[in-house]
């Protein structure tokens, strides 16, 4: 194969990655107007939840050191697993494990099926979870655990600065572990693969809460919080998004980019279908109206034409009802006669009314585990072999 051969192959490996990635941005990541509006607000509640996080920071470091100023002393509370677990002078590796834990979660973000709703729920915890943290942080002052930090002595509104001191209850580092924890857990594939990877991703999130503690960036009872308010704040999103958004058909190029009822690609247009029905709505999104859709079909189905007329009908169309209603045994004082069939007047305007089999009661918490990705896909007999 000559060099000119190996260029103009790769040249067509490259317009054919070039398709491919432009057909998933059509595809899963095109939004509408409503859609772009949500996700640039909810960017901003994150960011001013985050700044004031940040404020409320720098709030805490400062009093922390008017306390110390005041005792004239620094000193550590008693924490059961500093007595387990000694000191390491390594405060880097904090960091490092929130980018072990972040970067592969962004990875999952671009493969996955339904991206914008990922970080849409990524980013309501998260910025939930932060506003806890801003009515924490500052309000009870406690001293630093770690004997080497630094105030911010500077202005609270444009001081950043990682690990001061008095940044203490709860643990931020250990809000991102668990977070991302939650995301995998969530929304990684329901395979072996995907198992695996969310099982690596809570032995990293185990491995950094030890490592917050070990370098005395937070006492245990800061992690432990950080522990209980993430995944509260994670489901609570959860809670609210099912039946505010899922249930109601919302914001659709975020829910159900591709298809209304579809999570993934290789979904049946029957589990799609099956989906619809447990959310209660239409192909379109829109909840379903069965007034409605009874309207329609009966529109659909009467032919919009008069009854026929009798040979003995007289000129200028007059006793026609008369007539009409002779035929199919109907006295005008005492109404239909017994031997009359109302099955054949009824069939004059040619109706056909659908009938709907009762379908199976089911409780909210089934469909919640069925549907939910956060709870996995249920086990339908038609469904064993997807994976």
């Amino acid at each position: 194969m000559t060099r000119l051969h190996v260029l103009q192959r790769a040249r067509e490996l490259g317009a054919r990655g070039v398709a491919a990635v432009w057909r998933r941005i059509r595809r899963n990541w095109w939004l509408d107007r409503t859609c772009i509006a949500f996700l640039v607000v909810t960017a901003i509640v994150f960011g001013l939840s985050y700044y004031f996080m940040n404020v409320m920071a720098n709030v805490a470091s400062q009093r922390s050191k008017q306390i110390e100023d005041a005792l004239g002393t620094r000193f550590t509370l008693p924490d059961v697993f500093f007595e387990f677990i000694g000191y390491v002078d390594l405060l880097w590796m904090t960091d490092m494990f929130d980018a072990l834990m972040f970067v592969p979660t962004v990875l999952l973000v671009l493969s996955h099926e339904r991206p914008w709703r990922v970080v849409s729920r990524l980013l309501l915890a998260w910025g939930l979870a932060s506003l806890i943290r801003i009515t924490t942080v500052a309000i009870t002052s406690v001293p630093d655990p770690r004997p080497t930090c630094e105030y911010a002595l500077g202005n609270v509104f444009s001081t950043f600065t990682l690990h001061r001191c008095g940044d203490a209850i709860y643990s931020g580092h250990t809000l991102i572990f668990v977070i991302c924890a939650m995301v995998w857990a969530s929304f990684a594939p329901k395979n072996w693969i995907g198992r695996s990877l969310t099982t690596f991703a809570w032995a990293l999130c185990i491995a950094g809460s030890l490592v917050v503690i070990a370098n005395r960036a937070h006492y245990t009872i800061d992690v432990i919080l950080a522990w209980y308010i993430a995944p509260g704040s994670w489901y609570t999103v959860a809670w609210f998004w099912y039946w505010h958004v899922t249930k109601k058909g919302r914001l659709l190029k975020i829910e159900f980019p591709v298809e209304v009822g579809r999570h993934r690609d290789s979904d049946s247009p029957e589990k799609c279908q099956r989906r619809r029905v447990e959310l209660g709505l239409m192909p379109d999104g829109s909840p379903y109206d069965p007034v409605a859709v009874y309207l329609n079909a009966v529109r659909g189905s009467v032919e919009m034409t008069p009854p026929p007329l009798s040979d003995h009908q007289p000129e200028g169309g007059s006793g026609t009802l008369m007539h009409h209603h002779a035929e199919q045994g109907i006295d005008e004082k005492h109404g239909p006669s017994p031997e009359s069939d109302r099955t054949d007047v009824g069939s004059q305007a040619h109706v056909a009314i659908p009938v709907r089999q009762p379908a199976q009661r089911r409780s909210s918490g089934d469909l919640e585990r069925a549907f939910s990705e956060d709870f996995g896909p249920s086990r339908r007999p038609d469904d064993a072999t997807d994976k």
